[in-house]
C-alpha cells in the first residue's frame, strides 16, 4: 500500500491473481468430483487404495524436483500452490476442455479419427496450457519467485506432478470399469505399475518442466530483449506439446514403444534441466565472486555456498550452538544476497543488495564479539570457521 492509499499495480495484479487462481482450482475440483463421484461412492475400498498408492507417489515426486534446484529448493508455500493447481483447476479444466474437442473432432473428422487420433489431437494443447497457466499465475502471485529459467523447471515439474497424479487417480478409477469390476483392487495395482511404475517417468511433469523453463526465461529480468524471451517461451511449449503428442499419438504400439517415448521424454526434459542449471550456477558464481569486493561473501565462502554439503559442514564442528546458528544465518543472508541479484535487470536489486549486505556485517560483528566463539578459533563467517 502506498503512502496514498493506492495499492502498487504488481500487488493489484497480485490480488487479482489469487482470487483467479482460488477460483479455478475450486471450479477444476469441483468438475471432478462431479465427474467421479459415483465411482468413489460404488467402490470406496478401491478409491482408497488407489488415494493412498498415489499419495506416496505424491510425497516422493514432491521431494526429487525440489532437490534438483541447485544451491537452495524452493519454498514450501509456492511449491504446493504449483502441486495443487495441477491437481485441481489443470485437471478439471482439461476434463471438460478434452470432452468438447472430442466432440468436434468426432463430428468433423469422423469416430475412427476421434477414437484413433483424438487423444494425441486434443490433450497436448489443452492439458499442456492449462498446467503453463499455473506457472504463469505463480509468477503473477510472487513475482520473485521465478528468477530464471530454472525455477520454471521446477515449478513446471510440480505442476505436472500434481497434474499427473490426479490423472493417475482418475484412470484407476476408470480402469475398475474398463476390467467388468470383477476385481477393483487388482485393477487399481494394474493401473498404479502402468502409469507410474513404467509410464511416470516421462509423463506429465517431464512436458510441463520444459514449458515451465520457457517461463522462467520469459519471466526473469535478465535484460535480454522481449522479443526473444517471448520467443524462446514460446518454442519451450510447443516442444513440451510435441512431447505430449508423442507420448499419446497412436504408433510404436506395445510396451516397448511405450518406454521408448517415455525415455524420449525423459531425455528432453534432462537436457533443458542440464542447460537452465548450467547457466544458474555460471551466474550464481559470478555474482558470488562479485560480492568479494564489498566483503560480503569471502572466496572461500563462495566456493562453499553453491553445495548444500558444503554449508553442513560449515556449519558443523564441535562448536556452541550459538555460533552455529550465526554462521546459518550469515549463509542465508548470503544466499538471499546472489538470489536477489541472479536476475541483472531487477530495478529493485541494488536496494534489497545494501540492506542484505549491511545485515552480513552485522552477523559478522555478532560472530567475532560473541563469547560463544572460544579463545583461539578463527571467526567471521562460514568460510572461516569451517577451514
Amino acid at each position: 500500500m502506498s503512502a496514498f492509499g493506492v495499492r502498487p499495480a504488481g500487488e493489484r495484479f497480485a490480488t487479482v491473481a489469487v482470487t483467479v487462481a482460488l477460483l479455478a482450482c475450486l471450479f477444476g475440483l469441483g468438475v471432478i468430483g462431479y465427474a467421479y463421484h459415483d465411482l468413489v461412492r460404488v467402490f470406496p475400498a478401491a478409491a482408497a487404495l488407489a488415494g493412498f498408492l498415489l499419495l506416496l507417489t505424491l510425497a516422493v515426486g514432491y521431494l526429487l524436483p525440489r532437490w534438483f534446484r541447485p544451491v537452495v529448493a524452493p519454498a514450501h508455500a509456492t511449491s504446493l500452490m504449483c502441486v495443487g493447481w495441477g491437481a485441481t483447476a489443470a485437471t478439471g479444466c482439461a476434463i471438460l476442455a478434452n470432452s468438447g474437442l472430442g466432440g468436434i473432432w468426432a463430428k468433423t473428422r469422423g469416430v475412427d479419427f476421434a477414437d484413433t487420433w483424438g487423444a494425441s489431437s486434443t490433450a497436448p494443447f489443452n492439458e499442456e496450457t492449462l498446467k503453463l497457466c499455473g506457472v504463469l499465475m505463480l509468477a503473477l502471485i510472487v513475482s520473485r519467485a521465478i528468477r530464471a529459467p530454472i525455477d520454471g523447471w521446477v515449478y513446471g515439474a510440480l505442476v505436472g506432478l500434481g497434474f499427473q497424479v490426479m490423472e493417475n487417480l482418475l484412470y484407476a478409477l476408470n480402469t475398475i470399469l474398463l476390467d467388468g469390476a470383477t476385481d477393483p483392487g487388482t485393477s487399481v495395482d494394474a493401473s498404479f505399475v502402468a502409469r507410474v511404475g513404467i509410464t511416470g517417468w516421462g509423463s506429465h511433469w517431464a512436458m510441463s518442466a520444459v514449458a515451465g523453463t520457457g517461463i522462467g526465461y520469459l519471466v526473469a529480468r535478465d535484460g535480454r530483449p522481449l522479443g526473444r524471451r517471448v520467443a524462446v517461451a514460446l518454442g519451450c511449449w510447443v516442444t513440451a506439446m510435441g512431447m505430449h503428442w508423442l507420448f499419446n499419438a497412436p504408433f510404436l504400439p506395445g510396451w516397448r514403444g511405450t518406454v521408448l517415448k517415455v525415455a524420449a521424454n525423459l531425455v528432453i526434459a534432462l537436457l533443458v534441466y542440464r542447460t537452465a542449471r548450467r547457466h544458474y550456477l555460471a551466474r550464481f558464481r559470478e555474482v558470488a565472486a562479485e560480492e568479494a569486493a564489498t566483503g560480503a561473501i569471502r572466496p572461500e565462502e563462495a566456493e562453499l555456498l553453491p553445495h548444500r554439503h558444503g554449508r553442513r559442514q560449515a556449519r558443523s564442528g564441535p562448536r556452541p550452538r550459538p555460533a552455529r546458528v550465526l554462521i546459518g544465518e550469515i549463509e542465508n543472508a548470503q544466499l538471499a544476497l546472489v538470489a536477489t541479484r541472479i536476475p541483472r535487470a531487477d530495478p529493485q536489486s541494488r536496494t534489497l543488495a545494501e540492506g542484505l549486505r549491511e545485515e552480513i556485517a552485522t552477523l559478522r560483528s555478532h560472530l567475532r564479539g560473541s563469547r560463544a566463539t572460544p579463545p583461539g578459533w578463527p571467526a567471521g563467517g562460514p568460510g572461516a570457521l569451517g577451514r
